[in-house]
């Protein structure tokens, strides 16, 4: 007779069915579940027509916070070369940006005193938009990134760039063929990338004696006081504030010396950071983290609160749309960068309720929304279709203050709707 199999207790579920626990990217520690916004598809990377008879692969999007160090992060890491394929996202498509970014190069060169002997890296580079305003100083520059577009757009554009994720391996290389670095900058995408110890590791041994690490990244504060949930995407893994990346840098025997605050992305914060002991630290480094604790930002009722609050925005914004196509008016959505597909997926906005999202960078015109399916078009099409569009939905809000004058100036009179 064969044996008989040994049967599992029905109360004992396998290990495999049972959820990881999550881990905190800076200090390893716990961390306690936040906000979920459901199984999200990676949103930048936008749908051709030919994958529309195609299964879609999505993702868990959940905050998860951690109580040691103050890091509030995704509990899921999509594989990054996942993400970066056929990446779509290009620096230079906005005034705003490209003036923010370009801010930065001078700045530096002030700080520093950076003549043609000095030499700069850009983690991250994209197309190559912050880089450009080193040209005016003379000074030596590289940037790095992995998604293949933007590189390519960036070298035809004259700006030398390496293809290639950063950590310290990439960091030798560099370090091996130009020296050490007296200023890095990573903005927009210090928060992005997944190997945290690697992209530290390769800014400690690539950074040359006084240089600076400047970053730009999104600030959690702002992001939490002004419920700016679209701001999770699977490229964002950590949402950062000042107390645990002072945390970050001590870590690897670097510290923040100054931080500015900025209206770009939403809020967000540009923090400079040396070697620990090579800068003065400014008050104001010392003046945020006091300010993150007089706002509660570590406690658990803030995130709760946060939490109830997006749930309300989520419910008044589908409810002000259905309402809008119910009664027969034609709502579009103006901008398709990840946080519409955040947005659009979570609020449950599919091509039933937004006819198209109109875009002006070519590598997101005629692709469509991951999940939802939402058609990417020209934004000449709001102006040459014969119906006028009744509302539209901005999910670029960020660029409010450039888009929506635009769209004026060129005779749409629709109602604005802000997600």
């Amino acid at each position: 007779m064969p044996s008989k199999s040994k049967k599992r207790p029905l109360s004992a579920a396998p290990r495999s069915d049972r959820a990881r626990a999550v881990h905190c990217q800076i200090c390893g520690a716990l961390t306690t579940p936040g906000l979920d916004v459901g199984p999200q598809h990676v949103g930048d990377r936008v749908l051709s027509t030919s994958q529309l008879n195609k299964p879609e692969t999505f993702y868990p999007m959940q905050l998860h916070h951690c109580d040691e160090c103050g890091l509030t992060q995704l509990g899921y890491t999509v594989d990054p070369r996942i993400v970066y394929k056929n990446f779509p996202f290009v620096s230079g498509t906005t005034r705003t940006a490209t003036e923010h970014l370009q801010s930065l190069p001078p700045q530096l060169v002030r700080m520093l005193g950076m003549t043609a002997e000095s030499f700069a890296v850009d983690i991250g580079s994209n197309d190559g938009t912050l880089l450009k305003a080193y040209r005016p100083h003379g000074v030596r520059f590289l940037g790095v990134d992995p998604a293949g577009d933007p590189v390519r757009i960036a070298i035809e554009a004259g700006i030398p760039t390496l293809h290639a994720f950063f950590d310290e391996e990439t960091a030798d290389r560099i370090v091996a063929q130009h020296g050490q670095a007296n200023a890095m900058t990573a903005c927009g995408v210090f928060g992005h990338v997944a190997d945290l110890g690697g992209l530290m590791r390769g800014v400690k041994r690539l950074l040359a004696p006084g240089g600076i690490f400047a970053t730009d990244s999104q600030y959690w504060l702002d992001t939490l006081a002004r419920r700016h949930y679209d701001n999770m995407f699977h490229q964002h893994l950590r949402y950062y504030s000042m107390k645990p990346l002072i945390y970050l840098f001590a870590q690897y025997g670097m510290e923040p010396f100054d931080v500015e605050r900025s209206e770009v992305y939403g809020g967000s914060i540009r923090v400079f950071a040396g070697h620990a002991g090579e800068h003065r630290v400014n008050a104001r480094v010392r003046d945020l983290v006091a300010l993150e604790e007089s706002e509660r930002l570590y406690e658990p009722a803030t995130v709760e609160l946060f939490e109830r609050d997006v749930a309300v925005r989520r419910a008044r914004l589908f409810d002000q749309v259905h309402s809008l196509v119910r009664n027969g008016k034609q709502v579009i959505g103006v901008g398709a960068p990840a946080k519409a597909s955040t947005v659009c997926n979570y609020c449950r906005l599919g091509p039933e309720m937004i006819d198209y999202i109109t875009e002006v960078n070519p590598l997101r015109i005629g692709k469509f929304l991951p999940g939802v399916r939402v058609p990417i078009v020209d934004e000449e099409r709001m102006f040459s279709d014969a119906r006028t569009p009744d509302a539209a939905v901005l999910f670029a809000w960020n660029y409010h203050d450039e888009i929506v004058p635009r769209l004026r100036d060129r005779g749409f009179a629709g109602e604005i709707i802000l997600p």
